[in-house]
C-alpha cells in the first residue's frame, strides 16, 4: 500500500509538472476573461464562481461578450453549447483508458477535462500503451516479479494532477483579473493569449502520428467547411480530426 501510495503521488505531480508550462497562455487568458466579465457588468463573485463550476475558457469568454452585446439567452446557450460539443468528443478519446476507474474518479476526471489537460494526459497513455503490452507479455511468461504490482495503472493520478494544475491556474488567473484588470495599460493587449495557448497544444500533440494525422486533418476540414454558418465548420473539423488520430492509433497498434 505504502509502495502504491508512493506511485500514486508521484504520478500526479508529473501531471502538475508537465501541464505547468502552459499556464503561460492560460494565465492571460483568465485575466481576459475577468476583465471581459467586468466590462460586461458581470459581479465579480458571480464571474469567479463561474470559472469554478464552468471551467469552460472559450465558453466563458464568448459569454460575457455575448452578454455586452445585449444577446438572449438562445443564442447564447447555443453558442456556448457547439464550443464545449468538443469536450464529448475529448471523453470518447479518453474513454477506454478510464473505464476501469469507479465512478466518482470518472466524473472528477470529466470536470477536469479540458483542451490543455486532454492534450497532456492523452499522451501519457498512448506513450505507456506499448509499454503496459511489454510488461503483461513479460508477466505472463515469468521474467518479471511481483507482476501485478509494477503494472498497477496509475496514469489517472497524473490526468488528475494535469487537470487540478490547470483548474487552479484558472482561478488565479480570473481572480487576477477581475482584481487587477483595470489596471493593466491597452497596449499590453493580452487577447495574443487565446491562440497562444492552441498554438502551444498543438505543439505537444504533434509529437504523435496519430496527433500529426489529427491536426492535418483538422486543418484541412476548417479550410473546406469554412463557409459554414455559426462556426460549424469548426466543429466538423473537430470530428474529422479527432477521427483520423483515432484511426491512426488503431492502426499502429495493428502493426504492431
Amino acid at each position: 500500500m505504502a509502495h502504491t501510495g508512493t506511485s500514486a503521488r508521484r504520478e500526479f505531480l508529473a501531471g502538475c509538472r508537465d501541464e505547468a508550462p502552459l499556464l503561460l497562455g492560460v494565465a492571460p487568458f483568465g485575466m481576459i476573461y475577468g476583465i471581459a466579465a467586468l466590462a460586461a457588468g458581470v459581479p465579480a463573485w458571480l464571474a469567479q464562481l463561474a470559472s469554478a463550476i464552468v471551467f469552460a475558457g472559450a465558453a466563458q469568454l464568448v459569454i460575457v461578450q455575448m452578454l455586452a452585446a445585449g444577446a438572449g439567452f438562445v443564442p447564447i446557450a447555443l453558442t456556448s453549447g457547439l464550443l464545449n460539443l468538443r469536450h464529448v468528443l475529448y471523453s470518447a478519446s479518453m474513454a477506454d483508458y478510464v473505464r476501469h476507474l469507479p465512478r466518482r474518479w470518472r466524473l472528477l476526471l470529466a470536470y477536469v477535462l479540458t483542451d490543455e489537460a486532454y492534450a497532456v494526459a492523452v499522451l501519457r497513455y498512448q506513450q505507456r500503451h506499448a509499454g503496459e503490452a511489454d510488461q503483461a507479455e513479460q508477466a505472463n511468461s515469468g521474467t518479471q516479479a511481483g507482476g501485478m504490482d509494477q503494472v498497477a495503472d496509475l496514469r489517472h493520478w497524473y490526468f488528475l494532477g494535469a487537470g487540478f494544475t490547470l483548474w487552479a491556474g484558472w482561478q488565479l488567473s480570473t481572480a487576477a483579473g477581475l482584481l487587477f484588470g483595470a489596471t493593466i495599460p491597452p497596449e499590453w493587449e493580452l487577447d495574443f493569449a487565446v491562440p497562444l495557448t492552441f498554438i502551444a497544444l498543438l505543439t505537444l500533440l504533434l509529437r504523435e502520428r496519430a496527433g500529426q494525422a489529427a491536426a492535418l486533418v483538422a486543418a484541412l476540414g476548417a479550410l473546406a467547411f469554412a463557409a459554414l454558418p455559426y462556426k460549424l465548420g469548426l466543429v466538423a473539423a473537430i470530428v474529422l480530426g479527432l477521427t483520423a488520430g483515432a484511426w491512426t492509433v488503431r492502426r499502429l497498434e495493428h502493426a504492431r
